[in-house]
């Protein structure tokens, strides 16, 4: 399958065993290896680990919040990524949450539209090796020049859910991310991109639009869909998933995990994740059943499904990522 990739790290895997895991991944076909930062990893040293044990699969990030890194640190970090892959990088970025952003890291979650445009700017002319003087609403930079600088310019994508954030990486992005959305929703999200490069002169068709899809290759999806219900209430109700999932028609499953989560019922907040949701965001079955699920995701207007296990047990991830493998 054309533009299949991988999501590290896969649940259940060391981050060392992710260097095997990313390595067999290359040997059978995968296209790239997409590397996520929420509270466990560090992306961009993952990343690039990953580009020391591999060759030829693209090496992104999916994605690293932008706010919790200084715009010189950041870009120094893709640089360095690039630099171990040997010119492989992908600087994926996004506004991530307050949770993250503000309660682990002590950083400002503020004007994220504006801060991730202002964020895309100053990367660029980082990446292109200019010395940077930038004086935005939420970015200030003074001086700041890349020595040495990237071989050349690092391809920025940007994370974005929502109308605003998906137009804005259709314009000045050059690839998307999205997460948690069925194939049926596909089409809807693609278009807030494709407008957004449309009204910025742009072609839509060169943007990827890469996509982390929750995989798991099993004779038993039963257990890995509750697994997946009772782990995902905190996503449900995290601002910009609220709403998010709001507009994809859950907006009931939205209130009903939020007010279980406020009288702190989790069986009530299970029972508000419902079947529908759980049949639009976990693939799971047989490898058959899986491989035509990324199949229509690719349909839909996903360039680059990422196959991203999150069931607990390494025999599963690695099942998974072979019976998968576009030469497997």
């Amino acid at each position: 399958m054309s533009g299949l990739a991988v999501s590290l790290a896969p649940s259940g895997l060391s981050f060392h065993d992710n260097l095997a895991f990313a390595k067999e991944a290359e040997e059978l076909g995968y296209d790239s290896a997409w590397v996520p930062e929420v509270g466990g990893n560090d992306a961009f040293a993952l990343g690039s680990a990953v580009g020391v044990v591999t060759d030829r699969m693209r090496i992104g990030t999916a994605v690293v919040p932008m706010n919790i890194r200084g715009p010189a640190m950041l870009a120094m970090a893709a640089s360095t990524m690039d630099a171990m892959s040997q010119g492989r990088a992908i600087c994926g970025i996004g506004v991530s949450s307050p949770q993250i952003v503000h309660d682990w890291n002590d950083a400002d979650y503020d004007k994220p539209l504006q801060r991730a445009r202002e964020t895309i700017d100053v990367l660029r002319l980082a990446f292109a090796g200019e010395k940077v003087n930038y004086d935005g609403e939420c970015l200030k930079v003074n001086g700041y020049r890349m020595l040495p600088g990237p071989r050349h310019p690092i391809p920025i994508y940007l994370g974005a859910l929502n109308k605003q954030m998906l137009r804005l990486a259709g314009a000045h992005a050059d690839g998307v991310i999205i997460n948690m959305l069925g194939e049926s929703f596909v089409p809807d999200v693609v278009g807030e991109i494709r407008k957004g490069a449309e009204r910025a002169g742009k072609d839509p068709d060169d943007l990827e639009v890469v996509m982390r899809v929750q995989c798991c290759v099993t004779d038993d999806p039963g257990p890995i869909r509750e697994a997946f219900a009772n782990s995902f209430s905190a996503y449900i109700v995290a601002p910009g998933y609220d709403t998010f999932f709001t507009w994809q028609g859950f907006g009931d499953v939205v209130e009903g995990v939020r007010a279980a989560r406020q009288a702190k019922d989790r069986a009530a907040s299970r029972a508000a994740v419902s079947d529908d949701i759980l049949d639009a965001l976990v693939v799971a079955g047989t490898a058959d059943e899986v491989r035509a699920r990324l199949k229509a995701f690719m349909n839909a207007g996903v360039t680059t499904p990422a196959v991203h296990v999150f069931w607990p047990d390494p025999a599963t991830a690695w099942r998974t990522m072979r019976e998968l493998a576009p030469r497997g």
